[in-house]
């Protein structure tokens, strides 16, 4: 009872003085400056009629005076923390700024949700810089906040954590993180569906760097279909205006409720890679299931968006799966036009290899059978140097295949007795588990 009366009397005087109030003047005409002065000293506990008079002077609610928690300040924290939200991807530094001041303020305050959130945001922009250190130490804080939290809150930390782990090397725990996440929210009646759309995302990654092509599909599907905003970046900018006006306005309760839609818009706007790379999952999915119209929208929509977001890398695969449609579909200059993009990067690895193998089948299709040849064998060698066991067999049979028909028999012959034994010395390597920053 000492330690609160002395934390009210503290807050009375520090809120008085800012306010230039004399004792006299916060306490008439009710009460007297003496008896301000007894419980400013921590010798009175007000009552709480006094209490009211004091706030109702003061220009604060009686909750501000006894707990130092102000319910508009924490909506004025919460608006911070969804604007640094959508100023990450274009504004690191000053996300970064945004979400220090949160933690600075909100600490105090009695709001580990807020903190929480705070330094989720720091960790996701430590990742996107590749400081995988700096990203632990921050999930390690936010999730020792979160122990007390609803499951769906603690899910925003099982995500970052599978994304942590996924960097490390291991995706398939990773993706056992979030299936059991997602699995226990709706088992146990959270089904929160911005948690859930996180986590369905995040899975429908995993599974494309697995090569899991089914489930990546599966969870693609499921995520795309929780992501119902069209615009969330500008959705939650227009909240954002809402509440901000509304806490102008002294309606704390709805603009608490506008900022928690802002939030919930700029959840979805953060994850607009993982979503692109949900539309190439379902590409994928529709193609093999022969929906060609479905696939080239979601195909192309992944490829704009991840060239939108600067993603080079992963642009490029969705570029070159798009250009095998296309070369699918009789439209060879578009195909070629699309690897191009990719083989005048330069580079090496899976994604250059796959470039080069469709480009060598565009080559053999218009009768260049001296530039097929070059580009398949690229193609050969950067698979085997990428360990990439299934491409490489594919690849090498196109090769056999093409140097047959080019009345090269003990060449093909040779090429598959050679081809063969690379991937039985390759085995099937795990693939490669770091993503780019997003």
């Amino acid at each position: 009872m000492t330690q609160r009366r002395d934390q009210v009397g503290a807050r009375l005087q520090r809120l008085r003085a800012a306010r230039g109030l004399t004792q006299r003047a916060l306490a008439e005409p009710r009460y007297t400056a003496a008896y301000v002065s007894a419980v400013e000293g921590g010798r009175r506990t007000p009552s709480a009629d006094a209490v009211a008079h004091f706030a109702e002077r003061l220009g604060v609610t009686p909750v501000d005076l006894t707990t130092g928690r102000s319910p508009a300040e924490v909506v004025r924290l919460h608006l911070r923390l969804v604007e640094a939200d959508c100023a990450g991807p274009d504004d690191p530094a000053g996300a970064g700024a945004g979400y220090r001041e949160v933690i600075s303020v909100a600490a105090p305050l009695d709001a580990p949700v807020l903190v929480a959130r705070a330094r989720l945001g720091l960790a996701g922009l430590a990742l996107r810089r590749g400081d995988t250190g700096e990203a632990a130490a921050q999930l390690d804080r936010a999730e020792e906040l979160l122990t007390e939290a609803a499951p769906h809150v603690r899910a925003e930390a099982t995500a970052v954590r599978a994304v942590l782990v996924g960097r490390g090397g291991d995706l398939r725990y990773a993706t056992y993180l979030l299936a059991s996440a997602r699995d226990g929210l709706v088992r146990d009646g959270y089904p929160d569906p911005a948690a859930l759309l996180t986590l369905h995302a995040e899975l429908a990654v995993c599974h494309l760097q697995l090569d899991d092509e089914p489930a990546a599909a599966e969870a693609a599907a499921r995520a795309l279909a929780l992501a119902v905003l069209a615009e969330p970046a500008r959705v939650a900018g227009l909240h954002l205006a809402v509440a901000g006006s509304l806490l102008a306005g002294g309606r704390t309760a709805e603009a608490a409720t506008a900022a928690e839609q802002a939030r919930q818009a700029a959840r979805q706007a953060m994850l607009d890679v993982q979503l692109a790379s949900c539309h190439r999952a379902r590409g994928r999915g529709r193609w093999a299931a022969g929906d060609v119209p479905g696939a080239l929208a979601d195909l192309t929509t992944a490829y704009d968006a991840l060239r939108a977001a600067g993603q080079p890398g992963l642009a490029g695969d969705a570029a070159v799966e798009l250009a095998e449609a296309y070369r699918v579909l009789g439209r060879p200059a578009t195909a070629d036009a699309l690897v191009g993009e990719v083989l005048a990067r330069g580079g090496e690895g899976p994604g250059a290899a796959r470039a080069a193998r469709v480009r060598g089948l565009l080559r053999a299709d218009a009768g260049d059978r001296p530039g097929a040849e070059r580009y398949l064998r690229a193609a050969v060698e950067g698979f085997r140097a990428a360990g990439r066991r299934r491409e490489l067999a594919g690849t090498v049979l196109a090769l056999a295949d093409h140097l047959a028909s080019a009345g090269r028999p003990d060449e093909a012959l040779d090429l598959m007795r050679e081809g063969l034994r690379a991937v039985e010395r390759l085995g099937e390597r795990p693939p490669s588990a770091v993503r780019p920053a997003t």
